[in-house]
């Protein structure tokens, strides 16, 4: 549908598509003579007030997405908002190529090939670690929003958009979300980070390979069921010609508890990587050796106090008898099966010591920061080693009919997990309420300890910031 009108100093050219969020153009920026996409927000209907506090929302959460840069992100150029219609906008990199979903309906049976299919599913990876290092989570990753260009580069779209859209002031009768795509404590309305994200590219994954969703039913309840309590069937049972390898990825990407995913979708990157090659995923071979180092430990070490020993050939006639104490009598062949198994203890032993470390490397763990904030309105930042790893804006109490509380001595609790991995890291916090002369910015070391939780208290008082750990 052709057209003449602006929004802002952006020339509409045609308009692209429409749905209940609101439409999105294709336009010209006149300064740069640049092809642009403008996609234009809808804001609920509901009062002055929060109206305009969804706009701002909006705005905040698309300058922070407007930090990405990578080529497998869609760039955000600019916010705007009509001024007649005072609707905002978000402007972004005009991608020439189709979605992932009607890329995949336009190949044979639906299905891409399989080295096709492993090497988006790698570059998606890739491109959503680099955003949740950031900070920034997507929270609605789906075929529709994932754009493969002419040259088969997967490119994430709407970063921004999906946190604004889940929020208390949705549309009427709008569905948060694509269910057969979220996290199951996405559905179950818990805290999300980077690893909901990985879920949902874990379920893109399984659609690829097998040319089936993991998770479908005739109603969104039923979906909704499936995500949270049923364990999709293992590919090898319904593709030719994927192994256990793919069962154990995909089973690890759509693990029900978060703590039992990859921690990081570089770790899902890096075993796709491997099957694309016809190898092991990186991180069974982790785990197996591992295991042997452990089979080798409970080897060498013998109950009670017995020593092994090789027994010597008879001392010379005449010769004082050798005293042996508790030796092991051990026939020739198997003394020189003996002495290749401590041989090899000893090289896996020496290679465990200079390895362990990036051993504790791929061990998950878990940081629980807690706390509760006197003031209104504010943001927060945590970085963990330098790494963004989490920002999000703090509201203060609400009083019974959802408004902002006034009352004085009221605080707002605060509560977030952020995985990490095993081992020494630094955390940072910085905090930012703005009018109400509070900036603070401080850290903490802390030990983590795998597979286990660390608590990060956050103490508000006196309106300084203080951290320890419970």
């Amino acid at each position: 549908m052709e057209t003449t009108h602006q929004l802002g100093r952006y020339e509409i050219v045609a308009e692209l598509g429409r749905g209940a969020m609101g439409a999105v153009f294709r336009a010209r920026d006149p300064r740069i003579d640049r092809t642009v996409a403008i996609k234009t927000i809808a804001v609920p209907a509901a009062s002055a007030i929060e109206a305009e506090q969804y706009r701002q929302r909006f705005f905040r959460e698309a300058q922070a997405a407007g930090r990405l840069l990578h080529p497998g992100i869609v760039t955000i150029f600019d916010v705007g908002e009509d001024e007649a219609a005072h609707t905002p906008f978000i402007v972004m990199e005009c991608v020439d190529g189709q979605s992932l979903d009607r890329l995949a309906a336009a190949a044979p049976s639906c299905m891409l090939p399989r080295a096709m299919a492993l090497e988006l599913v790698q570059h998606i990876a890739e491109a959503l670690d680099y955003a949740h290092c950031q900070g920034i989570v997507h929270r609605d990753i789906k075929p529709a929003n994932i754009i493969v260009t002419a040259g088969g580069q997967p490119k994430i779209a709407d970063f921004g958009i999906a946190k604004v859209a889940m929020t208390e002031m949705t549309l009427p009768g709008q569905v948060l979300g694509t269910p057969a795509y979220m996290s199951p404590e996405q559905l179950n309305g818990k805290a999300v980070d980077g690893r909901s994200d990985l879920f949902s590219l874990g379920v893109i994954a399984y659609w690829l390979l097998t040319g089936v969703k993991p998770f479908d039913g005739a109603t969104l309840t039923e979906i909704c069921v499936q995500v949270v309590t049923k364990d999709p069937t293992p590919p090898s049972q319904i593709a030719a010609g994927t192994s256990g390898d793919f069962d154990y990825v995909l089973a690890r990407a759509l693990a029900k508890d978060p703590a039992m995913r990859y921690q990081r979708c570089s770790e899902l990157a890096a075993d796709v990587e491997d099957l694309r090659a016809g190898s092991r995923p990186r991180s069974i071979a982790q785990s197996d050796r591992t295991q042997i180092l452990t089979r080798v430990e409970q080897t060498v070490s013998l109950p009670g106090n017995a020593t092994v020993g090789i027994v010597p050939r008879p001392s010379a006639p005449g010769a004082a008898p050798v005293q042996h104490q508790s030796a092991v009598q051990i026939a020739p062949r198997r003394r020189k099966m003996l002495i290749y198994l401590l041989a090899a203890a000893f090289l896996l032993l020496l290679g465990a010591g200079l390895t362990a470390a990036s051993f504790n490397k791929s061990r998950p763990a878990t940081l629980q920061i807690v706390g509760q904030y006197p003031f209104r309105q504010g943001e927060i930042y945590i970085w963990v080693d330098g790494d963004l790893r989490y920002h999000d804006e703090l509201h203060g109490p609400l009083n019974p009919h959802g408004k902002p509380s006034h009352a004085a001595g009221e605080r707002e609790t605060l509560a977030l997990t952020i995985p990490v991995t095993a081992g020494r890291h630094t955390v940072r916090v910085q905090v930012d309420a703005a009018g109400q002369i509070y900036d603070h910015d401080t850290a903490i070391p802390g030990l983590f300890r795998a597979y286990s939780q660390k608590t990060l208290t956050v103490n508000f008082a006196s309106k300084n910031l203080d951290l320890h750990w419970d």
